[in-house]
């Protein structure tokens, strides 16, 4: 599934970006932490960015050949149309093409969303860490409970996933915490593997996920 031979060494990794505000300019300019450009290198992948501007985001990714796409975070679905699109173009080409997806926090709301399903608000869960339970194929690599970093401030509910989504790992309040497709090679998270706090085992669901796609079948 991927393009290097041995395994996911030279993947080729395409990230969404956020739009940002800088001090002194009046022009929105898309960024990503530099911590998701230095964790995807530690893991022997290539990170490629795509920004938010694009006529057509799907002919970007068609030109940068990826092994797999990573919806990232930062700021809810819905605050910002341009970003939206391009991240919903990124879910659709990558339908099209059984490509493997990881969403990342608002990447997960914006996968869940995408298939139909809604959010709700969360209060507590910006800046702390929280015990996340496990079901399925996620718990052979999390085990059966781990503690992660949280960053959110809307969550996704489990009366409002989407029909398509299977629960992988909810949070202590039963809100889904870990997701994947019922058959497509999209899976999400709702911590942040780039900072501080992350589990260990998010290099080994990236891994099976390029390896192998949809792997809990």
């Amino acid at each position: 599934m991927t393009n290097s031979a041995s395994g996911t060494d030279g993947a080729r990794v395409v990230l969404s970006m956020r739009i940002t505000q800088a001090s002194g300019y009046e022009e929105p300019r898309d960024s990503i932490s530099h911590d998701w450009i230095e964790l995807l290198q530690s893991w022997g992948m290539a990170p490629f960015l795509l920004p938010n501007g694009l006529d057509d985001p799907a002919a970007g990714l068609e030109a940068l050949a990826p092994d797999l796409l990573i919806l990232t975070g930062g700021d809810d679905p819905g605050l910002g149309t341009q970003r939206d699109r391009t991240e919903q173009s990124m879910l659709k080409y990558a339908e099209a093409k059984n490509m493997p997806v990881l969403g990342v926090c608002r990447g997960l709301q914006a996968i869940n969303l995408h298939f139909g399903g809604g959010l709700g608000a969360i209060a507590g869960h910006v800046a702390v860490r929280h015990a996340v339970k496990f079901t399925g194929a996620f718990s052979d690599l999390y085990n059966v409970e781990t503690t992660v970093n949280s960053f959110h401030e809307s969550a996704v509910p489990a009366d409002k996933l989407a029909s398509s989504l299977v629960a992988a790992g909810v949070d202590e309040e039963g809100n889904i915490e870990a997701l994947h497709h019922s058959s497509l090679p999209v899976a999400a998270i709702m911590w942040h593997p780039e900072r501080a706090g992350a589990p260990a085992a998010d290099r080994l669901l990236v891994g099976r996920l390029m390896e192998e796609g949809a792997f809990w079948h």
